[in-house]
Formats: structure tokens, C-alpha cells, sequence
């Protein structure tokens, strides 16, 4: 076996997965060697500055405290490993917990919603709706199948506290205003929850429509239907077996979960922003039938 590279514009990631850390680190000094080779070769040079070339152990948090660091190296030139690490604006804990990325999403959402409400006599209803979309709302979504789906409850908490301000300062509320099913529609957001979980379902869409990454085809395993004719009866996920509560919160298990529960009809739809519109509907009208008092923080 070799590792998998993964390229994005001009960065590279080296990933081996193996449960000897001596296999790991010897498959990666070879492919790295290589990798380096064939840059001295055609002439190209690669950073080995500690901002630029980077080592990092995934594993459990049990694991964490008594595992040995990676010797990973090229020449004379080592290779400093770390405990966490930022890749294409996103970052990653040797553990995979989010909380990391999660502190620096909400740092940035907190210093945003601050300027704007300095600004706030300034702005219309409609014009703070719009400016919390623009600069906030893209903070709550970026990336969070890679951090968010392994937050505690805490932290999860943390975030619907965040949405229900952002919320509060679209509507013109007090700050200690209640925030529900009322308050949710009129914004036209959903709870930061169920966003993910539409997020969920539209790259499981994107999937069944081949609009998705390669990666996520090896994520998601889809049921075969030989004896049932119609398109919606094939659109459905297996879910794997997952024993550990980390497992549970894998996006090959979610996602199954989520997208098998949507109706045949909104799984055949054709474009990609009225599945997504439809789903929302969904959500909303489950929320409100709930009518619970969850979101008053």
C-alpha cells in the first residue's frame, strides 16, 4: 500500500492510515522521500519551513497521551509533528474533537457580530439580515463535517447560543429575548443543528446526482434495489455498524440517518437549490410541530 496525496491548488497532503505506528512512519518517509525526489528532479523547490511542512498522529485521545511522536524526515531535514494543524482554513486536532476549529469559529463570529452592532443605527432590518448572512452565516457552515460533527454538547450549545444573537440583532430583540420556532422563520435560518443536518442531506444529493467530490464515494455506501423499478426506491443509503459513540458521529453513519428519512419525493428532485429549499421546509414544519422551548438561551 501507499499513501494517499492529496492536492488543492499548491498544497499537498501525505495520509497513511495504519494501526502500527512504525508501518505509518515508514510508509511516509518513503512517499515523502519520493515526493521530494521528483521535485529536485523537474526542478521545483518545496518549503520545509515549520509554517509550511507539517506532521500530525490522528488518534484517539486515550492514545494521544502515550503515543510516541512520528520520526518523519527527509536528508537531514526533520519533520516536526504537531498536535494540530490548519489545512485549507480549517483545524484539524490530532483526536478529530472540532474543539479547535470550534474556538475559532466562534472567536470570529462573536468579533463580527460586535462591529455590526456598532453599526447598528445605521442599518435596516433588511440590511442587518443581509450583512449577518454575508459575514457570519458562511462561518457556521465551512467545513463542518470535518469539526463540528464531534463537538460535545458544550460546545454545540455554544454555537445555538451564537445563531440565537446573530438572530436577536436581525430582528431588533432584546438581548434576552426568546428565541424559537417564531423567531427561526421570520429570519428564514435554521437552528444550527438541523443546518448541518441539511447539509448533510445535500451532499448525500449531490452524490446520488454525481455533483460530489470523489472523496465522498467512498464515504457513502448506497442500497441496491434489483426487483423495485422506480429511481426513488434506489435512492437509499446503508447505514454501517458503529458501535462507539465516535463512530456514531461519523458522516458515514449521520448521513444515512438523515437522508433515508426524507420523502421519495424530495430525494427524486433534479436541482440541487429546490432539493435544498425543500428540505428546509421540512425541517421548519418539524420544528414548529415540536414547539419546544430548546433554543431560549
Amino acid at each position: 500500500m501507499v499513501c494517499d496525496l492529496f492536492l488543492y491548488a499548491d498544497d499537498s497532503c501525505l495520509v497513511y492510515q495504519h494501526k502500527d505506528l512504525s508501518k505509518i512512519e515508514k510508509q511516509l518517509n518513503k512517499d515523502f522521500a519520493n515526493i521530494c525526489d521528483w521535485f529536485v528532479d523537474n526542478k521545483l523547490s518545496i518549503h520545509f519551513g515549520e509554517d509550511k511542512t507539517k506532521s500530525i498522529l490522528f488518534t484517539t485521545k486515550n492514545k494521544a497521551k502515550r503515543t510516541e511522536n512520528l520520526n518523519i524526515k527527509y536528508n537531514n531535514i526533520n519533520i516536526k509533528q504537531y498536535s494540530r494543524v490548519t489545512y485549507l482554513g480549517c483545524i484539524l486536532d490530532e483526536t478529530l474533537s472540532g474543539e479547535s476549529m470550534a474556538l475559532h469559529v466562534l472567536n470570529k463570529l462573536n468579533t463580527k457580530l460586535k462591529f455590526l452592532y456598532r453599526k447598528n443605527d445605521f442599518l435596516t432590518k433588511p440590511l442587518r439580515r443581509l450583512l449577518c448572512n454575508a459575514l457570519i452565516q458562511p462561518h457556521f457552515d465551512y467545513a463542518c463535517s470535518a469539526w463540528y460533527v464531534n463537538l460535545n454538547k458544550n460546545y454545540k450549545s455554544k454555537f445555538q447560543i451564537m445563531q440565537n444573537k446573530c438572530i436577536r440583532f436581525c430582528l431588533k430583540l432584546d438581548k434576552r429575548a426568546h428565541i424559537g420556532a417564531k423567531e427561526f422563520e421570520q429570519i428564514n435560518w435554521l437552528p444550527v443543528e438541523q443546518r448541518f443536518n441539511q447539509c448533510l442531506c445535500v451532499n448525500t444529493f449531490k452524490f446520488f446526482n454525481d455533483k460530489c467530490p470523489l472523496y465522498l464515494k467512498d464515504i457513502f455506501d448506497p442500497s441496491e434495489h434489483k426487483h423495485m423499478e422506480t429511481r426513488a426506491s434506489t435512492l437509499r443509503l446503508n447505514q454501517p455498524l458503529r458501535k462507539t459513540n465516535y463512530g456514531q458521529k461519523s458522516i458515514s453513519f449521520m448521513a444515512p440517518s438523515n437522508w433515508n428519512k426524507l420523502p421519495e419525493n424530495v430525494k427524486i428532485l433534479e436541482n440541487t437549490n429546490l432539493f435544498k429549499h425543500k428540505v428546509k421546509d421540512l425541517y421548519f414544519q418539524k420544528l414548529v410541530s415540536e414547539n419546544k422551548n430548546i433554543y431560549a438561551y
